[in-house]
């Protein structure tokens, strides 16, 4: 086995001498023990079973699979409880934050952020329920401390946030063909039921709670994640739609035209521009209560990068705490002071759209020439206030395993953690889970860009239970 190491962010399987750390050794193991024929048989293997379920769900044409490296992540129980209680708190600000936003009553986020925000449409009404955000997902970075592994929020993604459906194939996949041995000898926390769950918190929006008729509105074929919607829609017994199979009763009640039901609540996984120009009334039908809309217009302020900057104090003003963990430090160009020391060192930072996603509108410096810079330049000083800029952080590095002249190769690659948080409760926004595991994303080889779109990989992600004897680092 070769393991090469080319990258500055610190890696998460080996020590800087090559050891293992203290969670691989099992899976290095199995790794070794099967050898690089059978790896590449698992890989067909799995290939086939994911392509047999999405022939099962109706989906005969192409592959509708990921792309995935197959070593999974570890995580120590200790890390991830630290984890798992800053997120938390996080979670429960931003939805606190969005109540009094929703009341006219938020001090936090200047009103020309708000204002200045593609997210946010002052001719909309605000009706966000009383828990306005039931999932969320968090992308997250870790960073070698001087005590282990600290932690940083890049973003937050309340608007479609991919994760829990790619979660669970990936796991079936990495404990049933590739690590079995491993994952039965180490304490993986379960995710099964974590799908039903999602849509018990979705469904939670509706007064039926449970009862409630979830409808998932995808954008059909043509959607790169079409497959994820239907895993979605039969794991929580949810309908699968498109906008063209919904309509208006006399009543103005939203109802799916195929089946005839009412819908109580829309899990919307299309761009907002499609759904509500396809059905222009869908908005006053929310707004007047006779349907909750998950993404409901003007909650998604909270996924534009210039409302991320004010978490922090969200949590502050909200709970009364200091954020346990910290936002990358960043800069609003937005801001003149913000925006000239942005410009000045701007081949050294991440400049990022505030309302981009999927890695789209984003400029790591350190990774462009002086000549890719310049188009990118133009395109912030045309219109800075749609921009904010992090410091670059060298975060950790896991594996990427493949197999060149019948010998595993390891290479490091940056990874980042995509966390989902669950508001479950009808009525208290301060009730959340976190999901006990969470789908990692590696980057292409030398690129901080982990996001599947720029070319990066999914990775399964296993949170061992607390009476594991691994230690952190």
């Amino acid at each position: 086995m070769k393991v090469e190491r080319a990258l500055a962010g610190t890696n998460e399987v080996f020590f800087a001498d090559g050891t293992p750390r203290p969670a691989y050794p099992a899976v290095l193991e199995e790794l070794e023990r099967s050898g690089p024929q059978a790896w590449n048989d698992k890989l067909r293997r799995a290939r086939r079973l994911l392509i047999e379920e999405q022939h099962a769900l109706g989906l005969l044409e192409g592959d509708r699979t990921h792309p995935t490296d197959w070593i999974p992540r570890i995580v120590p129980a200790n890390d991830w409880e630290r984890l798992e209680r800053g997120l938390i708190q996080r979670a429960r600000a931003i939805n606190h934050f969005l109540r009094a936003f929703e009341a006219g009553a938020d001090e936090v986020v200047p009103k020309d952020v708000i204002n200045t925000s593609i997210l946010y449409d002052a001719t909309m009404p605000n009706r966000f329920g009383a828990v306005p955000v039931r999932q969320i997902a968090f992308d997250v970075v870790a960073v070698e401390g001087s005590t282990g592994w600290e932690y940083v929020v890049l973003e937050e993604n309340a608007k479609m946030p991919v994760g829990l459906a790619p979660m669970t194939r990936r796991r079936l996949m990495s404990c049933g063909v590739f690590f079995p041995e491993s994952s039965a000898k180490l304490p993986v926390r379960s995710l099964d039921g974590c799908l039903q769950r999602l849509g018990s918190s979705l469904r939670a929006a509706s007064p039926k709670g449970d009862d409630a008729t979830l409808v998932l509105v995808s954008g059909g074929p043509g959607d790169q994640f079409y497959l994820d919607h239907h895993i979605y829609a039969v794991e929580m017994g949810a309908i699968l739609s498109e906008t063209t199979d919904l309509a208006f009763d006399p009543d103005g009640y939203l109802v799916h035209g195929p089946s005839g039901r009412r819908v109580d609540v829309v899990y919307e996984r299309v761009d907002e521009d499609q759904l509500y120009g396809d059905l222009p009334e869908l908005i006053q039908c929310h707004a007047s209560g006779k349907v909750h809309v998950l993404f409901a217009p003007n909650s998604e302020v909270i996924d534009d990068k210039g409302v991320y900057l004010f978490v922090p104090e969200m949590i502050r003003t909200y709970l009364g705490e200091e954020p346990l963990i910290p936002n990358a430090e960043s800069w609003s160009l937005a801001v003149e002071e913000d925006r000239r020391f942005v410009m000045d060192h701007f081949g050294e930072l991440v400049v990022k759209s505030r309302s981009g996603y999927g890695g789209k509108e984003v400029m790591i410096g350190p990774e462009r020439t002086l000549e890719g810079l310049e188009p990118f330049r133009k395109m912030v000083e045309a219109n800075p206030v749609e921009y904010i800029a992090q410091r670059m952080v060298d975060f950790s590095t896991h594996v990427i395993c493949e197999v060149e002249d019948d010998e595993y190769v390891l290479r490091d690659s940056y990874t980042d953690y995509r966390v989902i948080a669950l508001s479950p409760d009808p009525a208290d926004p301060d009730v959340v889970e976190i999901v006990p595991g969470c789908l990692s994303r590696v980057a292409a080889r030398g690129s901080h860009l982990t996001n599947i779109s720029s070319g990066g990989k999914m990775k399964d992600t296993w949170v061992l239970r607390a009476e594991s004897t691994t230690v952190s680092g």
